[in-house]
């Protein structure tokens, strides 16, 4: 008994056994779920059971017919008894054990948050304590299966929490990239972009902190602005990345000028709002971290079919299909960030709306130029109900508005000066006062700027 204690792979088939054996009983273990889970579970076990039984010849020969009439029983039963005690699994437990039809979907939920909560400790497990290499090759695929199937009774956010909490963080963002990549949700679209968009912005936020990449930088901006501008940021300069990448996979390395001014905006308009990146050691390690950080998302996931191999075994394609799907995968997340980042609702982040804007106007204008549609573009135009829609009149209108505050406030900066050299100490608390004021229309300048370039961002978007 104390040999097999000591066995890893028996105590790996004896934890998924007994998520089997709960999946397998009462009026529920024909449901299409349990099947789901006893199937997949079971491809698992298959895969142990002949390193089991080898393993335990090499000790006794004798040993194997032991372990499976009467240790193995024994190991799934307190398995077993864990699961039907942990208040998490009541709802698959219960209707398993009582054999009574309770809420389906819940306990469904429930038996699958238990297949995908083992799978996680076999994983955590590793390779090196469970010596069987088909058998951690199969691991990714069942759990990808589990966390698709989750989708089936929960949204993307809530089955994002459940495997967050139970240690698939990144297993869910491997499995569920390419979708994220690949704009092809269902009529709740809208929910699931703004899910992504913040996902993604709190994992280089978090990334961005724990390098501590906004100590580099000597800026008037609180810690809490510059950081979400850098990851902002951040994100497009992993786009732009991914871009080159992507044209060069392709044989295209001389593309249109007006494409490769658009890359070079998404790498480098970082330093274009905060120049302090420019020095060669920051800058590298910002990119470093955030293109590490958003790995799982394949920006260009999915391709054309009429892609063909050169000889050197790069694909190529037409080079106007290859400008559209870049145009249209770029303008589709520059868009998603205008419509869903909920940063961009503070004036005090005026530089990645400024960003934002910007880019979106390239993009657009490279697309007039071309003349290629936007294939790939959300039709969710809820903006035109918030009643907030804005004319280019109107923007040129801003435009000069602000132009006008400009020479205002230089004018008033001259005045400030000469009033100081000049003034007597009765003078100085007006001259104080006077300072003030001129902070304060500096500020709300800033926050004009700011409702400006959401405004154009947002104009520019309807217009597509």
């Amino acid at each position: 008994m104390d040999k097999i204690a000591v066995l890893p792979e028996a105590a790996v088939s004896s934890l998924l056994q007994a998520v089997i054996d709960v999946s397998s009983r009462g009026n529920g273990r024909d449901r299409d779920i349990n099947v789901f889970v006893q199937r997949s579970l079971s491809r698992l076990l298959s895969s142990l059971d002949g390193v089991i039984q080898n393993e335990l010849a090499k000790r006794e020969p004798s040993l194997y017919q032991w372990y499976s009439s009467n240790q193995n029983p024994l190991v799934v039963r307190t398995f077993v008894n864990t699961f039907e005690n942990d208040r998490r699994f009541n709802s698959a437990t219960a209707i398993c054990s009582e054999g009574k039809p309770m809420d389906t979907s819940e306990s469904d939920l429930s038996l699958l948050v238990l297949g995908l909560f083992c799978l996680a400790a076999i994983t955590k497990l590793g390779s090196a304590k469970v010596s069987c290499q088909q058998f951690f090759s199969m691991v990714p695929d069942i759990i990808g299966r589990f966390l698709d199937m989750l989708l089936e009774f929960v949204p993307i956010s809530k089955a994002y929490t459940l495997t967050k909490d139970i240690g698939l963080q990144r297993e869910f963002l491997c499995n569920f990239g390419p979708r994220a990549a690949v704009p092809k949700f269902a009529n709740d679209h809208g929910l699931e972009i703004s899910f992504w968009i913040d996902l993604v912005q709190k994992q280089l936020l978090r990334a961005l902190d724990r390098e501590k990449i906004w100590s580099r930088l000597t800026t008037s901006e609180t810690i809490e602005v510059l950081e979400k501008d850098l990851a902002i940021f951040g994100f497009f300069i992993a786009l732009g990345r991914s871009t080159q990448v992507y044209l060069s996979s392709k044989s295209h390395t001389d593309s249109n000028d007006s494409i490769n001014s658009i890359v070079r905006y998404l790498i480098g308009g970082s330093v274009l709002y905060y120049p302090q990146l420019s020095s060669i050691s920051s800058y590298q390690l910002y990119v470093e971290v955030v293109c590490e950080e958003l790995e799982w998302l394949p920006f260009y996931y999915e391709d054309v079919p009429t892609a063909i191999v050169d000889t050197q075994g790069r694909e190529e394609m037409p080079k106007r299909e290859l400008i559209s799907r870049v145009l249209n995968v770029c303008t589709y997340w520059m868009t998603s960030f205008i419509k869903y980042s909920s940063w961009l609702e503070n004036p005090l982040n005026v530089k990645a709306a400024r960003f934002l804007s910007k880019g979106h106007a390239m993009l657009s204008d490279c697309m007039t130029e071309l003349d290629i549609a936007k294939n790939n573009m959300p039709k969710d135009r809820s903006f035109q109900e918030t009643g907030v829609l804005v004319d280019a009149t109107e923007l040129a209108s801003i435009d000069k508005s602000l132009e006008s505050v400009e020479e205002a406030l230089v004018k008033l900066e001259n005045l400030l000066q000469e009033l100081h050299l000049s003034s007597s100490n009765s003078g100085k608390e007006d001259l104080k006062a006077a300072c003030s004021d001129l902070e304060m229309i500096r500020r709300l300048k800033k926050e004009a700027e700011f409702l400006e370039a959401s405004f154009r961002a947002k104009a520019e978007y309807l217009e597509g």
